[in-house]
């Protein structure tokens, strides 16, 4: 009986996908001296439209945009995702945006709302004094989140090492989040000493693929197992 629980508990591990999770580092660095950080990809496709802006806004805030017209910025990374900030010239919006490569995903949410960066793992890093993208962060209103929407981006879960907490201490309100690599390595202004800030991931646990449907058949040895055992 125990032989067979434990064939099916670790058949369930192996299966089972693992959870993303980052442990950042922290220490202060100097720009042009040792604030190293690599780069991303971007994107060969094209972003949205003034239309699509239209089309946007009017589904989410329920206002007529169909003659409004958008100025943006343009930034992206290789998996196709366009991100910048968007202004309107009638209805006072401005606010940041994110394209999936065929739609607007993102965001409602106003300015100071900012998407700064995003790199080809689909981690994007911004501003959000609404607590929204950076709910349960340990760094606030910088946030490290994933595509969402359409209010604003999903938070992704990660922490600090107790160095970097005690590096950024009491300042952690005055971090900004400026630019992030393939690595998900972070540059951020900062406060505190020499004025910038290299966040470093010392852990990063890549979400596994979900098992296809089929695999689950491996679990009918142990299963069978199972019930031979209850019958003694």
């Amino acid at each position: 009986m125990r032989r067979a629980i434990f064939a099916i508990a670790t058949l369930v591990l192996c299966l089972a996908p693992a959870s993303a999770g980052l442990v950042y580092n922290a220490k202060a660095c100097t720009q042009g001296v040792d604030c190293t950080i690599g780069s991303h990809g971007t994107s060969s496709g094209s972003g949205p439209s003034n239309a699509d802006f239209r089309t946007f806004f009017t589904a989410h805030l329920g206002v007529d945009l169909s003659s409004d017209n958008f100025t943006w910025t343009t930034a992206s990374n290789a998996n196709g995702y366009v991100f910048g900030h968007v202004d309107d010239t009638t209805f006072n919006i401005h606010t940041a945006y994110l394209w999936n490569g065929s739609s607007l995903q993102c965001c409602t949410l106003d300015d100071p709302y900012a998407i700064t960066d995003g790199n080809d793992h689909d981690l994007f890093i911004g501003t959000d004094l609404s607590a929204v993208s950076n709910a349960g962060q340990p760094i606030f209103p910088a946030f490290l989140a994933g595509p969402s929407g359409p209010e604003a981006l999903a938070p992704i879960d990660y922490a600090l090492t107790p160095a970097a907490e005690a590096l950024i201490g009491d300042a952690w309100f005055t971090v900004v989040f400026q630019s992030i690599d393939n690595s998900d390595t972070i540059l951020a202004s900062w406060a505190g000493p020499t004025g910038w800030l290299l966040l470093t991931p010392e852990t990063i646990i890549s979400p596994a693929p979900a098992p296809e449907p089929a695999a689950a058949l491996l679990l009918l040895p142990a299963l069978l197992m199972m019930r031979r055992f209850r019958r003694r």
